[in-house]
């Protein structure tokens, strides 16, 4: 009784460990979602490209198109210039930086703003329609997210 009591545990622990290995060799780590919020307004963002790093294993992906390609046909944020930009990472970045594209030019028209909140006021964004780039940072990898905001001075 003792002996096969040693094999049926024995047996026990050798399927489990499959299993956990097999879990473990078919994990990804995905990127983290992330919403963007101006006012009551509130849209979820895709990630585009990103590289990342958990337990051992890693996950890419890389969009090799031009942001404004991406966007052009969303829904756009409508943003004033004193509004800010809020974003509700499901992961807290250790950094942010954001990139507006003017969709009528197809040029970089800011680059490297920061802030988190992101303040358009501050960084006297003009109005316009944009595509957003958000370049998020955390220790383990980064991730790329493109949105469509439309800067709406009020007073012009």
């Amino acid at each position: 009784m003792k002996k096969s009591f040693q094999w049926a545990m024995m047996a026990f622990l050798i399927m489990f460990f499959i299993s956990i290995w097999t879990l473990y060799t078919r994990y990804q780590p995905k990127p983290p979602e992330l919403e963007v919020i101006v006012q009551e307004q509130a849209v979820e963002v895709e990630p585009v490209t990103y590289s990342l790093k958990k337990w051992g294993r890693a996950a890419a992906a890389d969009t090799q198109s031009d942001p404004i390609i991406m966007v052009k046909e969303t829904e756009p944020i409508l943003v004033d210039p004193s509004d800010n930009v809020k974003l509700l990472f499901e992961q807290t970045p250790e950094s942010v930086t954001y990139y507006l594209w003017d969709i009528e030019t197809g040029m970089l028209a800011y680059k490297e703003l920061k802030g988190y909140p992101l303040k358009l006021e501050k960084s006297k964004v003009a109005s316009g329609d944009y595509a957003m780039e958000i370049r998020a940072k955390w220790a383990n990898g980064y991730v790329l997210y493109h949105t469509r905001i439309i800067v709406m001075n009020n007073e012009e």
